[in-house]
């Protein structure tokens, strides 16, 4: 009965190291496929670290500000839609419609203007 157990514990820790060689492996050579880092729109010389971290704020930046005309353009048309659906229960007219809509376009034009201006001030 001893043989058989001691039998089990060596088979059960060969089984457990070909295991952890076999899972070290596999995911070893997952990190040879790995991308490089993109570099930011206004690279920077090489060892250049402030003007790399500049370039990545570049960057950063200009995702905030599509993240703000996205958000804009939500409003515009979550308003289009509440007139549309006033439209539905007699409260507004299509005039009232069109109007929104032009001030709306305005709005999006005007801050997209904004963004730009911002983006080339600032950096």
């Amino acid at each position: 009965m001893k043989n058989l157990i001691v039998t089990c514990k060596d088979k059960l820790a060969a089984v457990k190291t070909a295991l952890a060689t076999m899972l070290f492996f596999a995911f070893s050579s997952a990190h040879a496929a790995l991308p490089d880092t993109a570099d930011p729109t206004n690279a920077a010389a090489d060892g250049d670290y402030i003007g790399l971290i500049k370039g990545y704020a570049f960057d950063i930046a200009i995702v905030l500000g599509l993240v703000l005309g996205t958000v804009a353009f939500l409003a515009v048309a979550k308003n289009m839609v509440a007139v549309y659906n006033d439209i539905g229960a007699g409260k507004k007219t299509w005039g009232d419609m069109g109007m929104h809509g032009g001030m709306g376009v305005l709005l999006l034009v005007f801050v997209v203007y904004l963004l730009t201006e911002a983006a080339g001030i600032i950096f």
